[in-house]
């Protein structure tokens, strides 16, 4: 039987590499054995800026060049899809498919900060104005992770 709870658990299963496994959750236990949680998610989004320094997306004209641009590197990575949507006072990233959060799981929700910070980099690349930044929102699942660029506060 092929119910989705059946297929999120293989999905989970495949996200991260054997051979990675063992040491990214001993990292990501050091890690939050060390730091509280919100240092673990800058630590994560300092990362994740270096990430998309060394991962440089073309010029972008618009918001959808810029997701195609995001989702490239993302399934070259095998690290899932994003959707970026438009609003009145903000844009939102919905990101499913993130294999650090398939490994370890909502403990480590400050594992999100490598997506933000990947977002932020490549947000400031394309132009982002300075008066805004990328945020990490609560989801609506485990496996769906959400962001927004908005003003900062």
């Amino acid at each position: 039987m092929n119910s989705p709870a059946v297929l999120l658990d293989h999905y989970r299963t495949l996200a991260c590499a054997r051979q990675w496994r063992g040491f990214v959750r001993a990292f990501a236990g050091e890690l939050a054995g060390a730091l509280p949680p919100a240092e673990c998610a800058r630590v994560m989004g300092r990362i994740g800026e270096r990430f998309a320094t060394s991962h440089p997306l073309p010029a972008c004209d618009d918001l959808a060049a810029l997701q195609r641009a995001c989702n490239q590197v993302w399934q070259y990575s095998d690290w899932g899809v994003a959707e970026f949507r438009e609003g009145a006072v903000e844009v939102t990233i919905t990101h499913i498919g993130d294999p650090l959060v398939a490994l370890l799981g909502a403990d480590a929700a400050w594992s999100a900060g490598f997506l933000e910070g990947a977002y932020r980099g490549w947000f400031r690349a394309a132009g982002m104005l300075p008066a805004l930044d990328v945020h990490h929102c609560p989801g609506i699942s485990a496996d769906v992770t959400l962001f927004s660029v908005r003003r900062i506060a």
